[in-house]
């Protein structure tokens, strides 16, 4: 691995050990830099997807470099507090292509650990434009904020058009109920693939559940 690659160091570190570590104040990336992470998420991706259920989606290295990038630059803003850059979108970008199953899947191995920094922030000023700026882009990927209590709003039509594919499904499900996320069972969609999930086994795994939404 390229010890001088620091976003790659960083997605690495917090990935082996769930700690984030800083290694430059500078936030800036190479296209090299980009290649090298974009191969070391397709194998963290394959090493995962080894454990999915039915037919794991493809990987996507777009928005999987797009995910790293987020926890990078964010952990970058947040760390070092610097005042808001002028042109915001070279460090975060809108993600514009479509999102798939695929997509959801390949940017939650780094925006698993966004919901973190989000935290720190909410704890630091919730008027604070980092802060602002994170939550609008994982409001796109609700299922790398699963069990953080974020208050996301569900775009319920979107997430049945994911729920298509029965692996992206099921592990959105199973991370619901692994996370007691009992604010996300308000949605119908998310209810009621629950319902179905535990089925008569319900009140042994999860209490709080109730049949009524």
């Amino acid at each position: 691995m390229n010890t001088k690659n620091n976003i790659l160091q960083t997605i690495h570190h917090l990935r082996a050990s769930g700690q984030f570590v800083l290694y430059t104040n500078k936030p800036k990336v190479t296209k090299n830099e980009l290649d090298d992470l974009g191969s070391f998420l397709a194998q963290e991706y394959e090493n995962e997807a080894l454990n999915y259920p039915f037919e794991s989606p493809e990987f996507d290295e777009e928005a999987a470099i797009w995910g790293a990038k987020m926890i990078y630059f964010g952990a970058q803003f947040l760390g070092h507090r610097h005042d808001e850059p002028k042109d915001l979108n070279q460090y975060f970008e809108e993600f514009t292509t479509e999102i798939t199953p695929a997509s959801c899947l390949s940017a939650d191995i780094s925006l698993r650990f966004l919901p973190f920094i989000i935290k720190e922030l909410e704890a630091i000023d919730f008027e604070d434009w980092l802060l602002k700026i994170l939550k609008a882009h994982i409001k796109k990927f609700p299922y790398s904020a699963i069990g953080h209590d974020l208050n996301l709003e569900i775009d319920q039509e979107k997430l049945t058009e994911l729920f298509q594919n029965g692996c992206f499904k099921t592990l959105f499900i199973d991370r619901v109920i692994e996370k007691k996320d009992i604010s996300l069972t308000e949605h119908t969609i998310i209810h009621e693939n629950i319902a179905i999930h535990l089925g008569a086994h319900k009140n042994h795994f999860w209490k709080a559940f109730t049949s009524e939404v």
